[in-house]
């Protein structure tokens, strides 16, 4: 019996050791969605994380999140380089280290200046977090806090659902719109690893 419990509680630290964590953004952590998609999320400095997205069409973009959740900066990548024309970057006014973490039932408005190839023009940000709650991914369970971002410059706005998982320190999209009245895209995580673990 006593042996039986010990094995049980063996095969139950396994599991809980293969599901990530935040300290495992050092090495990488790889997230899988539904189409067969995958994005990669590594610590690139404190308060800076690098996300390479990998898309089934074949489209590459690389992010950097302030605090795992915020747009610093954005590229699409052609053989693992920056496409120059396509970078966009954000300049907040505090440094990512002390942009908010999200907490439950909080919210938070920021104007940002924003530079693409075109120049330079201002963007008003509302970041709006609800309730704690529970999600998973295949065996791993988190805590999760659903996130509304709104976007709104000079002649757009946009929308997104954000999935903030504390547990990771990053911020999952969930869902992308435009005011065009076209229906969102949605994007479906299903798996999670330590990247070298899979």
């Amino acid at each position: 019996m006593m042996l039986r419990t010990i094995c049980t509680c063996l095969f139950a630290s396994t599991a809980i050791a293969d599901c990530p964590t935040g300290a495992d953004r050092a090495t990488g952590i790889r997230a899988t969605l539904s189409d067969g998609s995958v994005e990669e999320y590594r610590d690139l400095s404190p308060g800076l994380v690098e996300l390479i997205a990998r898309y089934e069409d074949g489209y590459t973009a690389r992010n950097i999140l302030g605090q795992g959740v915020y747009v610093v900066e954005l590229s699409d990548l052609e053989d693992g380089q920056i496409v120059p024309t396509s970078r966009i970057t954000s300049a907040y006014p505090m440094s990512a280290e002390k942009m908010p973490i999200p907490k439950p039932d909080t919210d938070w408005q920021v104007k940002v200046a924003m530079r693409d190839s075109d120049g330079f023009f201002q963007e008003e940000q509302t970041h709006r977090w609800g309730a704690l709650t529970k999600v998973t991914y295949t065996d791993c369970t988190y805590d999760m806090i659903p996130g509304e971002l709104t976007y709104q410059g000079d002649g757009y706005s946009y929308f997104e659902e954000i999935h903030y998982l504390p547990a990771l320190g990053l911020g999952l999209l969930v869902s992308y719109a435009t005011d065009d009245g076209a229906p969102p895209d949605v994007f479906d995580y299903t798996e999670f690893a330590v990247m070298g673990d899979e």
